[in-house]
């Protein structure tokens, strides 16, 4: 995790002013559509979950900024000891234009930061498991000027954190009581994810 921390804070540090003649490539659209697939982990305890899934958002930009409501349904694989199971995941967030390179007048190479928070609801035969969290990430984006300056295409990466659910909880859904139930001695419990995308 403090590998992930350091890496969003040099990205942000590398971050830079705009530079003269790139107004409009540090400029989002005034509104995107976005869909991706991804693939995403989490641990609860000393349990983890994870699988592949597919997701959408809405944004709206002023300027540099975005605002975002997004959305994720997932399946969660299930092993010998383990339970897996359709999860559901609706969040919202903020999303920051930080660097732009054009090397031509067709494309530009992008940087962006985004952070915001969520709620993802895991149904698991044994029951079901509900977590909200916090998330921050990052993203390079392939973006078409000219006439197709809202098509974009790009890689994305998120770290979550969550309260800590109830061991007991956790072990009787997951795995019907039958995992070693942990003593809860961390107050957070963290995720990742990221994929590929494309918004227009």
């Amino acid at each position: 995790m403090s590998r992930v921390a350091a890496s969003c804070l040099l990205l942000a540090a590398l971050a830079g002013p705009a530079h003269a003649g790139d107004d409009e490539p540090l400029r989002w659209p005034a509104r995107t559509t976005g869909v991706t697939l991804g693939v995403g982990g989490r641990y609860l305890g000393d349990q983890s979950v994870g699988g592949p899934g597919l997701g959408g958002e809405l944004a709206w930009g002023w300027g540099r900024w975005q605002a975002l409501v997004d959305g994720r349904g997932a399946w969660y694989f299930g092993d010998r000891d383990h339970d897996g199971g359709p999860a559901l995941r609706v969040g919202a967030g903020a999303r920051w234009l930080a660097r732009s390179f054009q090397p031509d007048s067709s494309a530009a190479l992008q940087l962006y930061l985004d952070a915001g928070a969520a709620v993802e609801h895991l149904a698991l035969p044994a029951g079901g498991l509900t977590i909200p969290s916090l998330w921050a990430g990052w993203g390079w984006q392939v973006r078409a000027m000219g006439d197709h300056d809202r098509l974009m295409i790009r890689f994305w990466v998120r770290v979550e954190l969550s309260p800590a659910l109830d061991r007991q909880r956790v072990a009787d859904v997951l795995c019907r009581g039958t995992c070693t139930t942990p003593v809860a001695t961390a107050p957070l419990d963290d995720a990742f994810a990221g994929g590929l995308g494309v918004a227009w």
